[in-house]
């Protein structure tokens, strides 16, 4: 009998005493119940335990290049286009030679430097093809002096700031072909300058003598 309550009373001892250990090492809140591992980022190796629900940024469609045939377009008109638009074109009175006299072609004034003197960020010729029409490619002719920068541009509306850059040109020179890196609708074709070749007489200035355009009616 005194067995039997002795072996009674060491098992309640022991119960006592593992309940005590456990509840001395759970941290504060979590008495009697799991144990809830901190949350950080995950180790290399290991899977997060929850996909990310960052948002991503929303994904953009560009037209590519333009496919399929290609024929010669008709320009119906050029004028000389400046940083304002039409209003202030470099020789304005010169700008229709590209399309009907192309040796004498049309040229930009001149420039005590390549960057216009720090007159302008730019000057060109803007091309009406009459509809809008899909531009692949514009063929120039610049004379024989290289090192001008230029772009083509096209935009549905004659106005600075309504023209995409299409492909740009450095140190260009010579016979160029400007090839359109995607397609775009456009009835405008802008030929942009933004760094002028020098002409031989210790001045910088730009010619375009002649000139053709491709793509899609």
């Amino acid at each position: 009998m005194l067995a039997v309550v002795g072996y009674a009373a060491f098992e309640f001892a022991g119960h006592i005493t593992s309940a005590s250990q456990s509840s001395a090492g759970a941290p504060p809140g979590a008495r009697g119940g799991p144990a809830i591992a901190p949350s950080g980022p995950a180790t290399p190796g290991t899977s997060p335990a929850a996909p990310s629900s960052r948002p991503t940024a929303p994904s953009t469609t560009q037209a590519g290049p333009v496919a399929g045939p290609v024929q010669a377009l008709a320009v119906v008109s050029a004028v000389a286009f400046g940083p304002n638009g039409t209003s202030d074109g470099d020789n304005p009175q010169l700008a229709s030679d590209v399309l009907s006299d192309p040796a004498a072609g049309w040229m930009t004034d001149w420039y005590a430097t390549s960057a216009f003197g720090g007159l302008a960020q730019g000057t060109g010729l803007l091309l009406d093809m009459g509809r809008t029409v899909t531009i692949a490619a514009v063929r120039v002719n610049l004379g024989q002096a290289p090192g001008a920068t230029l772009g083509l541009l096209a935009g549905a509306q004659p106005v600075a700031g309504a023209f995409q850059t299409l492909v740009t040109r450095q140190d260009a020179g010579g016979s160029v072909t400007l090839t359109a890196s995607r397609a775009v609708p456009a009835r405008y074709v802008l030929l942009w300058f933004t760094k002028l070749p020098p002409d031989g007489k210790g001045t910088y200035q730009a010619f375009i003598r002649g000139v053709s355009v491709e793509g899609q009616p």
